[in-house]
């Protein structure tokens, strides 16, 4: 279960209907024909390494397999909706999104410790763990101060703020993890000038969502 303020208003409603219906939503991933995904190198040219291979020593770097099927990108569905009719009947009531994809980590993966600079909240529901317990991200607790480890399980989510908290992923259970991603601005905390600034932000760190979406489909294409 999520804080109790996420189950506020039109968001919170959907939140509950994912959770719901996440079995069905996995069940239309996995039934998809021809999945076309985008590769860590499609949202920035050097992901692959080791820390000390970045100027600021991020640790901004993937080892292993990672991927992410584009589902939304600001109005635009990227994917057809008798394939995900479960999945699109909840993000086309869901406000204030700007992004959505279901990603996929592979075993034996690792992500280093990162923020990413598009602001907002990101929830992730984990629509498959992998089999195991050795599958899950550190996140610092805006409170403490101190990494706190969040391991996924299949039909649970959690949500965090992708730029205020550090935080990196990794993967060690037998098979690869998938997961549902989105990213949002919260609704109680909404006011238009908050989401413009919000959006616009967004839209800067992608050099515009339309990019995101050419991007994808140019993808694939290929």
């Amino acid at each position: 279960m999520l804080d109790k303020s996420f189950y506020q208003g039109q968001q919170g409603d959907c939140f509950k209907r994912l959770e719901k219906y996440w079995q069905e939503i996995k069940y239309e991933f996995d039934s998809q024909p021809n999945k076309v995904f985008l590769e860590p190198e499609d949202f920035s040219d050097s992901v692959r390494g080791l820390p000390d291979d970045f100027d600021d020593k991020s640790g901004d770097y993937v080892h292993g397999e990672w991927q992410a099927l584009g589902i939304q990108s600001g109005e635009k569905e990227l994917q057809d909706f008798n394939d995900y009719p479960i999945l699109y009947s909840v993000l086309r009531k869901f406000p204030y999104k700007t992004n959505v994809a279901i990603m996929t980590v592979g075993t034996n993966t690792k992500i280093g410790n990162h923020t990413d600079n598009e602001g907002g909240w990101r929830y992730q529901m984990c629509l498959d763990d992998g089999g195991g317990n050795q599958s899950g991200m550190y996140v610092i607790n805006l409170q403490t101060k101190k990494q706190d480890l969040y391991t996924w399980k299949s039909g649970e989510a959690f949500i965090f703020q992708p730029d205020l908290q550090l935080h990196n992923g990794f993967n060690n259970n037998p098979h690869e993890r998938t997961t549902l991603l989105i990213d949002f601005f919260k609704e109680s905390e909404y006011t238009e000038a908050k989401f413009k600034n919000y959006y616009e932000n967004y839209n800067e760190c992608f050099e515009g969502l339309d990019n995101l979406v050419n991007t994808y489909e140019k993808r694939k294409q290929k």
